[in-house]
């Protein structure tokens, strides 16, 4: 029988979104939320559906990093002093939902689990999300 568990994490990540016209356009930062639910059958021997500290630990590589477009041009100024997270279109809280689901789906796929993400939802501040689910 399939269950259900959850996890919220958070990580502290500077972005930008170059092809937006507004305030976001520059670099700043936030406090982003992440929660979490997988589903799927657990594991008989240990009775566990997936570590809640892989989950973190997947979701981590966004912590206290630049988070750029691959294609921004920040890209290069920043890589001199740290090197940034790259994303394939510019890092919105939509790009990031589903950039962490396929990461943890990827996980549960190598380590032949049949646990997936059946939703996942990314705070970029307070009151905004973005939410996809399975």
């Amino acid at each position: 029988m399939p269950i259900t568990i959850y996890k919220e994490t958070h990580f502290d990540a500077a972005h930008r979104s170059m092809h937006y016209d507004g305030k976001c356009s520059r670099l700043h930062g936030h406090r982003w939320s992440v929660e979490v639910w997988m589903t799927g059958e657990i594991n008989e021997k240990t009775k566990i559906l997936i570590d809640y500290n892989i989950i973190k630990n997947i979701i981590d590589v966004f912590d206290h990093q630049i988070i750029l477009n691959r294609e921004d041009p920040l890209v290069s100024a920043v890589s001199p002093f740290q090197t940034p997270v790259t994303t394939d279109g510019d890092p919105t809280s939509e790009l990031l939902a589903e950039d962490i689901r396929e990461r943890l789906n990827r996980y549960c796929k190598e380590n032949a689990s049949d646990v997936l993400v059946s939703k996942i939802r990314v705070w970029e501040s307070e009151g905004c999300f973005a939410e996809v689910g399975e």
